[in-house]
């Protein structure tokens, strides 16, 4: 069985509050979905594509980071951390236990030439 609706999100700058009425103004976040090219036997694993945003006016409105301005704002950090909320209608949403993903991992994938 699996999740009803599973995000990942990630706190990018030192406001680190995940709770469901507060929004985070520097933000990564994405679907989670199974990988796909993983035997069962190996445990799980997933995968996400995130949007690293700037939200405002309490979530309404949202604007995609550039590379340089994610540089700039992850350049004084070593990990981020991240959570995943599973919802389901009816019930509380859930949020795991802080990840933290290292920003050199992160940087390095952003940098990237296109």
């Amino acid at each position: 069985m699996g999740m009803a609706s599973g995000m990942l999100e990630c706190a990018l700058s030192d406001d680190q509050d995940f709770s469901i009425k507060k929004f985070m103004r520097f933000t990564a976040f994405g679907v989670i979905q199974p990988e796909k090219d993983v035997s069962s036997k190996m445990g799980f694993s997933y995968l996400t594509r995130t949007f690293m945003s700037e939200l405002s006016n309490g979530g309404g409105s949202q604007r995609d980071l550039s590379a340089s301005e994610l540089n700039q704002l992850l350049s004084n950090k070593q990990q981020i951390p991240c959570k995943v909320v599973v919802t389901a209608y009816g019930y509380k949403p859930y949020y795991s236990n802080t990840m933290n993903i290292p920003v050199a991992d992160l940087l390095r994938e952003i940098n990237k030439p296109r």
